[in-house]
C-alpha cells in the first residue's frame, strides 16, 4: 500500500476541522496530523509541510482567552484555549484529554523540524517553529500543569490521570517537549511526567497467563504509589483501540532511546498482537489485549492505525496479518483512522528490521 494522503476532500475536510475552535475535533484530527508525520518523514516533500503547518496555524489561530470564550462553563484564565462543541457531557467545556490527542502529534512535528534541521534553512522557518514551540509550552503545558496544581494540589495529577491511554499522550507530548524546549523548569518538570509514568506503566505490564512471552495489562493504573497518578476502581482491562496510544508512545520512547523501554518489551508487544488479539482463524482481533470481546463496543479491535501497526517495524508477521485484516475488513475509517492506518503500515514497515 502506498502512503500517499488524498488531495481531495480529506484534505478539504482536516481544514474545516482545524478551523472549527471545537476541541472535540482534535480527537479526528489526530489521526490526520499522525499520518502527515510519517509520510513527511518519509517523503520530504514541501507540500506536506505546508500542509502541516498550515493545520497547525489554524487551530492555533481558533483559540481563544479561555476568560474570553463564550459560553466557557470551566475555566477562566488567561491561557489560550478551545471548548468542545460536541453536545455531551464536555458541552462548552475546556477538555485536556481532547487538546493532548492533537498536541502529541504537533509536538512530534516540531521534533522532526528539529531533528531534519529544517529549521536552519532559513529565518521564516525558524521564526515559525519558535513561535508554535513557544505556544506549546505556555498554552498547553504550563497552562495543564498550572491548573491541575490549583485542582489537585499537585502538578502532575492532571496530566497523568487514572488510565494508561490518557497519560500516554501527555508523557508522549513531555518526552519530545523535554528535547525541544531550553526552559530548564519545563524540561525538568517533562522528566518527571516521563518518570512517573514509566514506572505506573511498567507496574501494569504483566506477562500474559496463556503466554507469558506477550503482556497483559489493565487501562486502569493497577498501583500508583510514588506518582502523582490517580486511582480508579474498579479495575478494567485495556482495550485494544485506546491501547494503541499506549503503544505510540511505547514506540516513541523507544526510538528515542529511552532506557526504560528496549526492544524486550516492544517485543512482548508484538507478541501481545500476534498470539492473544489476533484469532487467525477468523481473521479477526479481539475488543480487549486478553483476547476477549466486548459487547457494549463490538469490533474495537479493528483500530489499530495510531499504534499497533507501528510494531510492524518489529515483526514482519504483523505486517502480514495486518494486509490480509485490511482486506477482509472495512471497519477502518472512523476518526481518520484508515489513512493513518496506511501512511504508518508503509513507513514503518519499511524500517522492518
Amino acid at each position: 500500500m502506498n502512503n500517499k494522503i488524498p488531495q481531495d476532500s480529506f484534505i478539504s475536510d482536516i481544514r474545516k476541522d482545524s478551523k472549527s475552535g471545537n476541541s472535540y475535533n482534535f480527537m479526528k484530527l489526530r489521526g490526520a496530523i499522525g499520518a502527515l508525520n510519517v509520510v513527511i518523514k518519509d517523503k520530504k516533500e514541501p507540500f506536506f509541510i505546508n500542509l502541516q503547518q498550515d493545520l497547525i496555524d489554524n487551530i492555533i489561530n481558533s483559540s481563544e482567552k479561555s476568560s474570553s470564550i463564550k459560553n466557557n462553563l470551566s475555566y477562566n484564565d488567561n491561557y489560550q484555549g478551545w471548548v468542545s462543541l460536541k453536545r455531551n457531557g464536555t458541552f462548552n467545556n475546556e477538555v485536556i484529554l481532547y487538546e493532548s490527542y492533537s498536541f502529541l502529534y504537533i509536538t512530534e512535528f516540531l521534533y522532526y523540524l528539529k531533528d531534519s534541521k529544517w529549521i536552519l534553512k532559513s529565518k521564516k522557518n525558524e521564526k515559525w517553529y519558535l513561535k508554535t514551540l513557544s505556544f506549546i509550552e505556555k498554552n498547553i503545558w504550563s497552562k495543564w500543569r498550572e491548573r491541575g496544581l490549583k485542582t489537585y494540589g499537585k502538578d502532575l495529577s492532571i496530566f497523568l490521570r487514572g488510565r494508561t491511554h490518557m497519560g500516554s499522550h501527555w508523557a508522549g507530548i513531555a518526552l519530545y517537549l523535554s528535547k525541544l524546549s531550553t526552559n530548564p523548569t519545563i524540561k525538568k518538570q517533562c522528566k518527571n511526567l516521563v518518570n512517573q509514568y514509566d514506572i505506573l506503566l511498567k507496574r501494569n505490564l504483566r506477562p500474559n497467563p496463556q503466554k507469558p512471552t506477550a503482556y497483559i495489562w489493565n487501562s486502569t493504573y493497577d498501583n500508583v504509589k510514588g506518582t502523582q497518578a490517580i486511582k480508579t476502581e474498579p479495575s478494567i482491562i485495556q482495550d485494544v483501540s485506546h491501547a494503541n496510544h499506549v503503544i505510540t508512545y511505547l514506540v516513541i520512547a523507544h526510538e528515542l532511546g529511552s532506557s526504560n523501554w528496549d526492544r524486550t518489551e516492544v517485543n512482548k508487544l508484538c507478541n501481545t498482537f500476534k498470539y492473544i488479539i489476533y484469532d487467525n482463524r477468523n481473521k479477526s482481533f479481539s475488543d480487549n489485549v486478553d483476547g476477549s470481546q466486548d459487547s457494549k463496543r463490538p469490533n474495537w479491535g479493528n483500530f489499530l492505525g495510531d499504534g499497533w501497526v507501528k510494531l510492524v517495524k518489529y515483526d514482519s508477521k504483523i505486517l502480514k496479518i495486518i494486509n490480509d485484516a485490511i482486506i477482509n475488513h472495512s471497519t477502518f475509517k472512523k476518526y481518520n483512522s484508515g489513512i493513518q492506518l496506511k501512511a504508518n503500515l508503509n513507513f514503518y514497515s519499511k524500517q522492518n528490521k
